[in-house]
């Protein structure tokens, strides 16, 4: 530990930490702004999960078998995503695997939200910039509403 009383990345999070980073992955929209991961390993199993999810945005239709195996893909990230959630909550970490491990999950929550509306055919690029804009102020819009609920 430091001497100073400040947290360096190689201290231990303490249990407030870590139960601040635990009501973070639930929060509403949590996903939003993280990066999709290129790779996921998945059982063992590389995936390019970045690729899969171009490759589904830009079909005009999916067929059966693909969607069945878009929709396991989305079973097999949420019991990942849910390991690494458990490990937060369980395992002594430092700040560093701590952010690290926070940031996974968003992004595993990401790529599950994105497979999903991309199987139910709601995500598509045919939408103009402006409209993207819209929906993008809308949903801070409600965020905000949410937060000033919250506080009261």
């Amino acid at each position: 530990m430091q001497q100073n009383g400040s947290n360096g990345p190689d201290d231990y999070i303490s249990r407030e930490e870590r139960e601040h980073l635990l009501s973070e992955l639930h929060r509403f929209l949590v996903w939003v702004g993280e990066q999709l991961p290129e790779e996921v390993d998945v059982n063992g199993e590389k995936v390019k999960l970045h690729e899969m999810i171009w490759h589904c945005i830009h079909q005009d239709q999916l067929s059966e078998q693909e969607k069945e195996r878009y929709m396991e893909l989305v079973r097999l990230l949420e019991a990942k995503e849910r390991r690494d959630e458990e490990l937060l909550k369980t395992e002594e970490l430092t700040h560093e695997e701590a952010k690290e491990l926070y940031h996974e999950a968003a992004a595993l929550i990401r790529a599950i939200m994105d497979l999903r509306e991309c199987e139910e055919g709601k995500v598509r690029l045919k939408e103009a910039g402006e409209e993207q804009k819209k929906k993008i102020d809308d949903a801070r819009r409600w965020l905000s509403f949410l937060k000033s609920i919250g506080k009261k």
